[in-house]
């Protein structure tokens, strides 16, 4: 009797939970599930699922990043439209995931990736003006707590050069404002000093949000306390018949992201990535051919 294939979508579920790195699962686990649903969009009416077999096709595959690179499976609108091409970060990433996901299931598919580009970054002493000028004012269609968050997230970000993959771990133990003779905060196991009085003035501000926020969602959950660093600032959507979550809980990545974006757009014009507020990691800084 011959063995059924496999479905993509347990494919797809095996190959993420042998990923240690939650940023690398999350990111791996969307890339596969908008690849599978361009397969079945792309075959319309036929009733079969999609299979490993199918995500393993090197005709698929590269049908796939055609139509990522013409911008056909955007998910979100971005600055230049819905339908704008992807960018070159957004498209290596998709050829690292189909390369790791072929070569992990023994069919190696070896696509072409291209080099990720590095968005233009702020020198430090332009970083630390432009998160003096987010910290100044609440600006008007935000929420106060949402631009408090936001404002120490770039804080940290300014400090230590991560983004919110490593910074979504932090918890409350993780910021120390009293430590002499500079406040710190540690991320990746790593302390570092914060970088000035704008930055302490802004993770201190978050800190009273934070319990505040948090307070009022142990009312009602009746649970322990909330020892992430980034909570959420409003409650969120009922979903399945249960009531909405109350604010103060533990902020997803995306949401993090999100309230960013929103705040560099309305406060700067234009939206800035949390990497520009970071220097060039050294080893992108030093490739051949960044001079």
């Amino acid at each position: 009797m011959t063995k059924a294939p496999m479905l993509a979508s347990t494919a797809v579920t095996r190959f993420v939970d042998s990923l240690s790195a939650p940023s690398t699962r999350r990111q791996r686990r969307v890339l596969l599930e908008e690849y599978t649903g361009w397969i079945t969009a792309a075959r319309g009416p036929s009733p079969a699922p999609v299979t490993l077999l199918d995500l393993l096709d090197e005709e698929n595959a590269e049908g796939w990043l055609r139509a990522a690179m013409r911008g056909e499976t955007r998910r979100r609108n971005s600055l230049r439209g819905q339908q704008a091409q992807a960018s070159l970060n957004s498209m290596a990433a998709r050829v690292s995931t189909l390369n790791s996901f072929s070569a992990y299931y023994g069919s190696p598919l070896s696509l072409q990736r291209q080099a990720a580009e590095y968005a233009d970054r702020l020198s430090p002493a332009d970083a630390r003006r432009v998160l003096q000028s987010l910290a100044q004012q609440h600006p008007a269609g935000m929420l106060e707590a949402s631009w408090e968050r936001s404002v120490a997230v770039i804080s940290v970000a300014i400090t230590t050069g991560q983004g919110f993959s490593a910074l979504h771990a932090m918890r409350l133990d993780d910021v120390d404002l009293d430590h002499r003779p500079l406040p710190r905060v540690r991320v990746g196991g790593r302390w570092h000093s914060l970088v000035d009085a704008t930055a302490s003035r802004a993770l201190e501000r978050w800190l009273q949000t934070h319990e505040a926020l948090t307070a009022g969602a142990l009312k009602v959950l009746q649970g322990g306390d909330v020892q992430q660093l980034w909570v959420t600032t409003a409650p969120g959507r009922p979903r399945g018949g249960k009531s909405a979550p109350p604010a103060g809980l533990p902020a997803a990545v995306r949401t993090l992201e999100s309230a960013h974006r929103k705040l560099t757009a309305i406060t700067l014009g234009a939206p800035l990535l949390l990497e520009q507020f970071c220097s060039i990691p050294e080893d992108a800084a030093m490739a051949p051919g960044s001079a």
